[in-house]
């Protein structure tokens, strides 16, 4: 709609000798330019992002950007720093520490899934921002009270992240034995008919990667915090 948008304008300024007229610069804000960027990597993915498309989205010259960004690594950073600023602090979340992690880890979960492209920008920013950092900080402190070592907090953090990014690239990119690439479909074929543990064991669960499964996981994860903490999560 923002292109529509822009081309009405565009017929509006025109005058009748068909010279345009000059008209008042466009304000922009860096949660502006976030928010139309968002829109481009939603329609076309990551990719689709350059400093032109988004001037083109936002109806400004593309140098006019880079008032605000200084390149497109730190536009995607911004991007990631912003989702993250939207999600709620771990260490305020109600319940225990277990609760706490479980809400977190469902909400990414279920964010992941619903949005792809957050798991690509995970994937390519390799800067933290303040609000990762303000995020990161409030996560260590769900531990707070329980005598936990720094370490052992970095690394039950690390873990359950991990988890979460995992279970949701799997949910969104499941790979089942009879779509295999074209060069190797007979080979696939031999070899599935060939692995009668797998046969069974796909006969009983569903092939896609869904809630079920992650929250298998997830418990299990816990689980072993718990063991790891020598108490309960409360």
């Amino acid at each position: 709609m923002a292109r529509t948008t822009r081309d009405e304008a565009k017929q509006d300024d025109q005058p009748r000798g068909g010279r345009r007229s000059p008209g008042p610069r466009r304000r922009l804000s860096r949660e502006g330019i976030v928010d139309a960027a968002i829109q481009v990597i939603e329609a076309d993915g990551l990719a689709a992002l350059t400093m032109r498309r988004l001037a083109d989205e936002l109806g400004v010259a593309p140098g006019t950007l880079y008032t605000y960004v200084s390149n497109r690594t730190a536009l995607v950073t911004l991007i990631l720093d912003t989702v993250v600023e939207r999600d709620d602090l771990p260490h305020e979340l109600p319940g225990s520490w277990r609760e706490k992690l479980e809400s977190w880890a469902r909400s990414d979960f279920d964010h992941f899934c619903a949005q792809p492209w957050v798991l690509d920008l995970r994937a390519s920013v390799r800067e933290a921002g303040p609000n990762m950092i303000t995020w990161f900080d409030s996560a260590l402190r769900v531990f707070d009270g329980f005598g936990v070592p720094e370490e052992t907090k970095l690394n039950m953090l690390g873990t359950l992240d991990a988890y979460v990014i995992g279970s949701a690239f799997a949910h969104t990119e499941t790979l089942t034995p009879d779509q295999p690439a074209s060069e190797m479909k007979h080979a696939a074929i031999a070899a599935y008919e060939a692995a009668p543990a797998l046969q069974r064991a796909l006969a009983h669960a569903p092939r896609t990667f869904g809630t079920e499964r992650f929250e298998f996981g997830l418990a299990c994860l816990l689980d072993g915090f718990t063991s790891v903490l020598g108490q309960p999560g409360s």
